[in-house]
């Protein structure tokens, strides 16, 4: 084959989308902490997906297809790894301008401008990464592709490229050396890369029965008109699934709650549950697994994340006067969302480790938002981008980010907003804020390990400090007495605990007891409701 246009492209993508579909949940394993918040495989998966879109898109040349390609890939990115490998797609559209087939040699002139594309995207690149991989991939076929090659030769020489350097990420990046891993980012690509060239090859990937896509929801757009308390749902990874009991564990549920419904395929369970207390239905079946994936929906408020409501405030545009300023606050867990409504965000967008919110959320959540100048707080470091991709969308507002990047510097950082301020205050107010937050997570390991020289066992706490894992401990109230050993200073007047996953009020009481004898500081206790994370923990 010397040649592919606009069809081939479109179907070697749908095969590419396919095959990280398939590996998403091995590719999430990869995380380099061994905590069960891995999502690297979920993030790129969702964000190719959206090459089905395209089914329906005949006789498109070339460049058409690789554009409106490159488009819904950024619109959905979620995740650092989600927004990179949409830049690949947007340099391999760019590499296709004007084009309406493409030769190998103009096929290798687009993976360098992936390349290209990707690097730009990222204002500190870091090599051992999914950059890497695309860079050397490029670099290898613009000496290996010669003029007798086909398209077909170029497909398996990058296949080839994207292995080598994947598994030469560990030399290059000495985090996953030490944890014994190669880079997640890469091997997705690599996931993808080897689904075309399939594709190419005549044998298409098609989505595994085995599998489904587990990050669609049983329905993410459901209104529930009359009912209260919260839409549960979530999605777990079963330890035993040949030993699961679903009829025991749907009669136990039915004490908690309604409008239920529980599926089942193989290790991978899904359940959907109307309940005033969610903590319970998760508490009832942690034991049964790992969970992937949470979502919980205050139907009593479903204030931000309607779309119905969006739609009607998107139409109100021209009748609403603008504030000065907005605050948008990207969160997960019931109690902190309640609580960054109640120090002043204007929006929550929902979502964090492990569900990290799409650029679509935020472009969404920031035209949402009736002010001048919109702040945002990604509080993860992986929604950072995805945060800065929107602010370059949205033209008609001035967006600022202010990069926090752990939920337990959200509530300090938000204090410091007012509506009343204009932008050049908030933004000094809040900028000093964030400097002066010391803080850190308490989170449970879920296999052995060696991280920064710290053994880890599975079933241990880790300390982690700031994004560094700093020690382990037995028991999450050790571990978190820990941290704050660590974080106070002489200059801490406040320390904040934000209890959840399995930390009940009492295990914080016993934090709280424990700093008023050893530190003469204030101490507030507030119900996170976040998962995977027993504390999160700031001191001020």
């Amino acid at each position: 084959m010397k040649k592919i246009d606009g069809q081939m492209w479109k179907e070697a993508v749908l095969s590419g989308a396919n095959n990280i579909l398939n590996k998403k949940n091995a590719i999430n394993a990869l995380n380099v902490f061994p905590v069960p918040d891995g999502d690297t495989g979920s993030n790129m998966a969702s964000t190719i997906a959206t090459a089905s879109d395209l089914k329906n898109n005949e006789n498109l040349t070339l460049n058409e297809v690789s554009k409106v390609i490159a488009q819904n890939m950024l619109l959905s990115a979620r995740g650092n790894s989600g927004v990179i490998l949409s830049q690949i797609f947007k340099g391999f559209s760019l590499g296709f301008s004007n084009l309406e087939e493409a030769n190998p040699f103009e096929l290798v002139q687009a993976f360098e401008s992936a390349s290209k594309s990707a690097y730009k995207a990222v204002l500190k690149p870091i090599e051992g990464t999914i950059l890497t991989v695309i860079r050397e991939v490029s670099e290898g076929l613009k000496t290996a592709i010669v003029v007798d090659s086909s398209v077909q030769d170029v497909f398996n020489t990058a296949l080839e490229l994207a292995r080598k350097s994947c598994d030469n990420t560990p030399n290059l990046l000495k985090v996953l050396k030490e944890v014994g891993v190669t880079d997640s980012g890469g091997e997705g690509l690599y996931a993808i890369l080897e689904g075309m060239k399939l594709y190419f090859e005549g044998k298409p990937v098609e989505l595994s029965d085995k599998e489904e896509d587990i990050n669609k929801f049983i329905s993410d757009t459901e209104v529930f008109e009359g009912e209260f308390g919260y839409c549960t749902e979530f999605i777990l990874e079963l330890l035993k699934p040949k030993k699961f009991d679903k009829e025991y564990l749907i009669k136990k549920l039915e004490k908690l709650g309604g409008s239920m419904v529980v599926v089942q395929d193989e290790s991978i369970l899904k359940i959907h549950i109307h309940t005033q207390k969610p903590g319970s239905v998760l508490n009832s079946v942690n034991s049964l697994g790992q969970f992937i994936k949470v979502k919980i929906d205050n139907m009593t408020l479903q204030a931000n994340n309607s779309k119905e409501n969006t739609k009607k405030n998107s139409n109100d545009d021209d009748n609403v006067e603008l504030a000065t300023c907005g605050l948008i606050s990207c969160n997960a867990g019931q109690g902190i969302i309640e609580l960054i409504k109640e120090y002043g965000a204007s929006y929550v967008v929902e979502g964090g480790q492990t569900n990290n919110p799409s650029i679509q959320d935020i472009v969404d959540a920031i035209n949402s938002v009736k002010a001048k100048t919109v702040f945002i707080l990604p509080n993860n470091s992986n929604i950072t981008l995805s945060a800065q991709q929107a602010a370059t969308i949205v033209r008609n507002k001035k967006v600022i980010i202010i990069p926090t990047k752990s939920q337990a510097q959200s509530l300090g950082v938000a204090m410091n907003f007012s509506a009343d301020n204009n932008s050049k205050e908030n933004h000094s107010l809040m900028k000093e804020a964030l400097k002066n937050i010391q803080y850190g997570e308490i989170a449970p390991a879920v296999k052995d390990t060696k991280l920064n020289g710290i053994k880890v066992k599975n079933g241990d706490f880790m300390v982690i400090e700031a994004g560094k894992l700093v020690s382990t401990a037995k028991t999450h109230n050790q571990a978190a007495k820990q941290l704050i050993d660590s974080i106070v200073s002489e200059e801490t007047q406040i320390i904040t605990i934000l209890y959840g996953q399995d930390a009940s009020e009492a295990d914080a009481k016993e934090l709280q007891t424990y700093i008023e004898i050893n530190y003469n500081v204030e101490v507030e206790i507030f119900s996170g409701g976040q998962t995977i994370y027993p504390y999160l923990i700031s001191a001020e």
